[in-house]
């Protein structure tokens, strides 16, 4: 189906809502953000509005605020929204009870070809959905501000069709977004376990007063995201080498002191050491050590320049004494 011809309906025109209505309006989707207020609604349509300004502004849109509005509507009636939907999307309260009902309103209502969609960042959908479409029901989870942040986590459940997975990733894609599929669901999905871990981290330091949280901040932007942005987590194994270390470090108390990394077990057993190996986590065959170090090189000194722009703008918010 041609994006132009999508019907997206989103639920929830909160912090995150009305985000996720503006990137499928952006990405060409036409829109109806449903919310039981009208004063959101108006306070929604205004946030949208400033942030295409905005993007129009910065030269990273190609299409006017007017046509992007166009795409979309604004409304408290559901029963109005969901007949023609493709999509249905909640991103309402994290609450058992709440997603149940406004599922069930959707099955009701939408027709048999919509797919059902939650934006869910801990609760498993599919230990309680109750549609007649468990094959059209799937997570997509996104992040903010979803307008501007491209990856999105998309989760079937046991009775997901592939048919489903493929038109949401599909769609996804078309609208710009860089969909993550997992193979099955943990609460959390993968950058949110990850920020659990840092959370944890970056309070202890704090309150023990290693670091502040100003200094923190420093650290990761120039060294941790930094490096990040251009070789991943896994990647920067490689470079750095894998050792024969396998042991979770002590200290790190949620997982068990004698649990060993299976995948880098087997890629020590392979020979498999990373770059200087020519194969790692992953495989560079074809290109000598020189050749990925300068490539490598050359991304980080385009993300050095990036990080000098933004440090010449200064910092987002005073230092809070």
């Amino acid at each position: 189906m041609a994006v132009e011809n999508t019907k997206v309906v989103v639920i929830g025109a909160g912090v995150m809502g009305h985000g996720i209505a503006q990137a499928f309006a952006q990405g060409g989707c036409q829109v109806s953000l449903v919310d039981v207020s009208e004063d959101i609604l108006e306070k929604a349509s205004k946030l949208i509005t400033s942030s295409l300004e905005t993007m129009v502004a910065e030269r990273f849109l190609d299409r006017t605020v007017k046509e992007v509005m166009d795409s979309l509507s604004f409304t408290t009636s559901l029963e109005e929204a969901a007949p023609n939907a493709d999509f249905a999307i909640e991103v309402i309260n994290e609450n058992v009870e709440s997603k149940k009902e406004i599922f069930s309103q959707l099955d009701a209502l939408c027709p048999p070809k919509t797919i059902l969609a939650s934006n869910t960042s801990y609760l498993n959908i599919f230990d309680f959905e109750e549609t007649s479409r468990p094959d059209k029901m799937i997570i997509t989870h996104y992040y903010a501000p979803p307008q501007l942040i491209p990856l999105v986590d998309v989760v079937g459940g046991p009775k997901t069709s592939k048919a489903t997975l493929d038109a949401m990733v599909g769609l996804l894609r078309q609208i710009g977004k860089r969909p993550l599929l997992l193979k099955k669901y943990i609460p959390g999905y993968a950058v949110n376990r990850m920020q659990r871990a840092m959370h944890r981290e970056v309070h202890y330091l704090i309150d023990n007063d290693y670091l502040t949280p100003e200094q923190l901040d420093e650290a990761v932007q120039v060294g941790l995201a930094f490096r990040m942005m251009v070789v991943g987590v896994f990647g920067r194994y490689d470079f750095a080498g894998i050792s024969t270390r396998t042991r979770h470090p002590p200290g790190f108390e949620e997982v068990p002191v004698d649990y060993h990394y299976r995948k880098h077990g087997e890629l020590i057993k392979k020979g498999h050491l990373g770059v200087k190996a020519g194969r790692g986590f992953y495989d560079y065959a074809g290109k000598t050590e020189e050749e990925v170090y300068r490539e490598r090189d050359v991304r980080l000194i385009e993300m050095a320049r990036t990080l000098k722009k933004l440090q010449q703008r200064g910092p987002l918010g005073k230092v809070y004494k």
